[in-house]
């Protein structure tokens, strides 16, 4: 989610070419002042999830684009809660893109907050609002780029789709709905465009990467149960429920998973050396030789952003026993916070799990959606855009793509055979960046708006005639 600095995209935009398809009396201006003015609008619109209330963002999407002749359909998929869709023809030659957004935002405490979290407020040129980083600002740049693609009636190859979903935040019941219900207008799609990415300004002002995420871990929560006889807490009993899954769980922490260099995790330590770390690039270019240096090895295993891209993990986030102190309960339950990497199988890890708890007693089940991890390739015609476009604006960056840790709605359009990216146009300093789910979340007036142009040549590149 990121650009560079404000002054180089101001710098650069008098002297690059112009998209093909626009026309060279282009306002700019005109159409970012409007995009800050439409996105203060939107941060007000209150759609935490729970409860959602994301049919309001629909009708804010869908009135813009009423009034700029685009068609533009509300779904409403449970009470009080809606998609967006819109769509530009092409002339069909190429199938369509996909702009995809959410509309839900996480809850926000406004005690914890400086400036309540959907005022808007801005201050020292950063609005302040609950989704400004996830990702109500580039679900407004995605719709300024389809009311500018009409606008200055650029002619496309493929149709140009704006897809607005509700409840990616807590159960993807939008796409799902999407999918379910309405699947002849998303399927066929060759490309989609989503949240992700990494674009961070470093203090000297260079933006050394342009992350493009083409995988995530897929989430595979596991609950442990285990089960023994009650009791008085004054009379310990050795196989009581708490000791025998404290026993089990204690063998889980512990556990390091088996480091294994993917392709994809390959080309990252490769890219991140070439910047970061010159006189190492051989070393980082072949991690598999590389991790069999015992001090190597540790150097990366206890490094939290570079171990997640070589393993599956495992994190405990729950654990539930019983009510009273005194009362040693029958039951007592922990759930696993699971990430695996792209081409792992589900059930091969639990199989691994259960011998790592080595107690046949413990019942240990998947919790959440198996989803096969996945990934799209990066020699395709929508990656070149992103390139080229990238480097236009910023010719020192290296467009690098990513792997996230976390979970995005990508993952369940690729098994629609639709090559989908989570690439931001904006760039952010560290401290924006910090604030997605946080408190003061916020961006750069100035960020959003040059990240407005870096959308519309992308959309051009890919699209346009």
């Amino acid at each position: 989610m990121r650009r560079t600095l404000v002054c180089s995209i101001g710098l650069l935009c008098t002297t690059l070419l112009f998209p093909a398809g626009a026309r060279a009396q282009t306002d700019w201006p005109k159409y970012e002042a409007q995009a800050a003015e439409l996105l203060q609008q939107y941060f007000r619109i209150d759609t935490s999830n729970p409860p959602g209330n994301e049919k309001h963002a629909a009708e804010f999407f869908c009135a813009l684009f009423a009034k700029e002749g685009i068609e533009c359909q509300i779904f409403e998929i449970a009470p009080g809660r809606a998609n967006a869709y819109a769509r530009l023809k092409g002339d069909g030659s190429k199938r369509p893109i996909i702009l995809l957004n959410h509309t839900d935002v996480v809850n926000a405490d406004p005690k914890l907050w400086s400036v309540p979290p959907f005022s808007a407020e801005i201050r020292d040129g950063a609005m302040y609002g609950r989704g400004a980083q996830d990702m109500k600002s580039e679900g407004m740049l995605q719709a300024m780029v389809m009311v500018a693609l009409k606008r200055e009636n650029v002619k496309l190859t493929r149709d140009v789709i704006f897809l607005a979903v509700a409840d990616e935040e807590a159960n993807t019941l939008g796409t799902e709905w999407m999918i379910k219900n309405k699947r002849e207008l998303v399927a066929g799609a060759e490309f989609l465009i989503n949240e992700g990415g990494e674009n961070l300004i470093q203090s000297n002002g260079a933006v050394p990467f342009w992350g493009v995420n083409v995988a995530e871990k897929a989430p595979y929560w596991l609950r442990l149960t285990a089960h023994g006889k009650a009791g008085h807490g004054s009379v310990p009993r050795a196989d009581s429920a708490p000791h025998r899954l404290a026993r089990a769980l204690a063998r889980v922490v512990d556990y390091e998973t088996p480091l294994h260099v993917t392709p994809l995790s390959q080309q990252i330590f490769c890219d991140m050396a070439q910047v970061q770390f010159p006189s190492e690039k051989e070393r980082f270019c072949n991690m598999e030789a590389s991790l069999r240096d015992e001090a190597f090895r540790k150097r990366v295993s206890e490094n939290p952003d570079w171990a997640f891209l070589l393993r599956n993990t495992i994190s405990l986030t729950v654990l539930k026993g019983g009510p009273q102190t005194n009362v040693i309960p029958a039951e007592a339950i922990a759930e696993l916070d699971v990430r695996l990497l792209p081409g792992e199988e589900p059930q091969k890890f639990l199989e691994e799990i259960k011998k790592v708890v080595a107690d046949d007693t413990i019942k240990i089940e998947p919790i959440s959606t198996i989803r096969t991890p996945n990934e799209s390739p990066v020699d395709t015609e929508l990656w070149r855009a992103f390139a080229e476009v990238v480097g236009r604006y910023f010719p020192r960056t290296v467009v690098s793509p990513r792997l996230t840790s976390g979970y995005t709605e990508s993952q369940i359009y690729r098994q629609l055979g639709i090559h989908s990216y989570g690439f931001c146009p904006f760039v952010s300093t560290r401290e924006e960046a910090d604030t997605p789910h946080g408190t003061d979340e916020r961006i750069l007036i100035k960020e959003f708006q040059g990240g407005l142009r870096v959308l519309f040549d992308v959309l051009t590149r890919v699209a346009g005639r």
